[in-house]
């Protein structure tokens, strides 16, 4: 069985990511069901103050998954994405981790699993073909944008984020633009907004001509979308939408500050 982790953002600033992740499932024919009792995946502050707290949240979510039958872990979140490869791989990799990780799951009823875990594109780059495509995004030039935190855990598991995107992207028709690879500045965003938000205009400068950034992120996403006008960035899976055919409401592409024109 395939399970789907949404992630905290997937109901707060990704609501849009979720949204999409929903209409392009029906419309692949991809069947999911969503981790009952899911919680934070130990991205962020916990990762820096604890890593044995991260370890521990991580792992949980995929015992749960595991214990309701899943075989396979999904999300579209980037950072949840390279999170729950990351600690569950570090957990068994490290054996005072391990050891550790282990006694506190034991004393709340778990136990450490391995599990394979998924980025939605993954799914994407096996089941979309040119067949499903009824809408050829041809007259659109995308720029690539995977975020920090995919490109990390595409990396774990031996693959190049870029080579997937394009995969998929050549499928949907468009003219693929530059690649690019700089902190989008969410990170320093709580202390630092103004280098923050130079940041991702920086991003948006090395788009340079391109129509549309697309991302695997919801905090790029959201950052750059609010904090830079005029070039609109959206999810990778969101753009896979448009060209079966769903509209942009479908999509959440209504949600954004700046908007898709296609």
């Amino acid at each position: 069985m395939l399970c789907y982790y949404p992630g905290c953002s997937a109901k707060g600033i990704g609501r849009d990511m979720e949204k999409a992740v929903e209409a392009v499932s029906r419309k692949l024919g991809i069947s999911y069901k969503e981790i009952d009792g899911w919680g934070c995946c130990g991205a962020g502050m916990v990762a820096d103050l604890s890593p044995l707290g991260a370890a521990v949240l991580a792992n949980s979510n995929l015992y749960l998954a595991k214990e309701q039958g899943c075989e396979k872990v999904f999300t579209a979140c980037g950072i949840c994405f390279n999170q729950l490869i990351k600690w569950n791989e570090e957990a068994f990799r490290n054996k005072d981790l391990y050891e550790r990780t282990k006694e506190v799951m034991e004393s709340k009823h778990m136990d450490l699993v391995k599990m394979e875990v998924l980025h939605f594109i993954e799914i994407l780059d096996e089941k979309l073909t040119e067949d499903h495509v009824l809408r050829p995004l041809a007259n659109l030039k995308v720029a690539l944008y995977p975020g920090c935190q995919a490109k990390f855990g595409f990396k774990a598991k031996g693959k190049d984020v870029f080579e997937v995107m394009e995969r998929i992207l050549r499928k949907l028709g468009v003219e693929i633009g530059p690649r690019i690879e700089f902190c989008c500045g969410f990170p320093v965003v709580t202390y630092d907004k103004p280098n923050a938000t130079r940041m991702a205009h920086e991003v948006v400068r090395r788009s340079l001509d391109s129509d549309v950034i697309v991302t695997l992120c919801p905090f790029c996403q959201y950052h750059i979308d609010t904090s830079v006008r005029g070039k609109p960035v959206v999810h990778l899976h969101q753009l896979v939408g448009l060209a079966l055919g769903l509209s942009p409401k479908d999509l959440g592409l209504d949600m954004h500050s700046n908007k898709l024109r296609i």
